[in-house]
């Protein structure tokens, strides 16, 4: 096993944990840093915690490394000749995921949040928005050489976000005539009150999602061919 194999698994151990760390937190209603009401404002405990893609995308992630470790451990012990191509796909999806979500949270969130843009990095949103997604990123682009990949297959990374965006979209058209504001089940803003405009963002975070997809590949085999 080389530097590299090595520095994977730690990373990708790491990643795991985190995800772990941070999901029983939210799911339990753990609150690691100031529980005043804005803070909270932006957190949500129990099952409801994984209507967000924050943290859907994040225990994507937390699956992805297990299985890459799993993986890296058995071509280590000369078990598997190389790491399957499903699995990097697996892991090029999770930290797409990621790395959409901390995008999202840097450009879209923070300027709606204003003076108060900190609260997208308090408690569990420490990990998911930010250090999770760095540490995906790293991981993946530095010490995870995936080889050659097909244009075809940039499009498993977009899946994650297809499949959120269809069920995102088919809860608010759920509740037009429901008691709560439209802007109750748009969470995110991204339709602004108005279900029509599922055409223009949908789309748009698909296309900002496959650009994060070709740049992580991208990323990947020039740093690693580089090495």
């Amino acid at each position: 096993m080389n530097k590299k194999q090595i520095t994977s698994i730690i990373l990708n151990c790491i990643i795991f944990v985190l995800v772990f760390f941070a999901t029983f937190c939210m799911v339990a209603g753990i609150e690691l840093m100031n529980d005043s009401p804005e803070i909270l404002a932006f957190t949500s405990s129990n099952l409801e915690a994984f209507k967000y893609f924050t943290v859907d995308s994040n225990v994507l992630a937390g699956l992805a490394a297990l299985i890459f470790i799993i993986f890296e451990v058995r071509l280590a012990k000369g078990k598997i000749s190389a790491i399957p191509k499903a699995v990097y796909a697996l892991k090029l999806a999770g930290t797409t995921g990621v790395t959409l979500t901390m995008l999202v949270t840097i450009f879209f969130l923070i300027p709606q949040f204003g003076k108060n843009w900190f609260i997208l990095f308090m408690n569990n949103n420490l990990f998911f928005h930010l250090i999770i997604p760095l540490l995906c990123i790293i991981s993946f682009c530095f010490f995870e050489p995936m080889g050659l990949y097909k244009l075809s297959a940039s499009w498993f990374g977009i899946i994650p976000m297809a499949l959120y965006g269809i069920a995102y979209t088919i809860n608010i058209a759920a509740h037009l005539n429901g008691p709560k504001p439209l802007k109750d089940y748009d969470w995110y803003n991204f339709l602004n009150g108005n279900l029509t405009n599922a055409f223009i963002s949908i789309p748009l975070m698909l296309i900002v999602t496959w650009a994060i997809n070709l740049g992580l590949c991208a990323l990947n085999r020039h740093i690693t061919k580089q090495n």
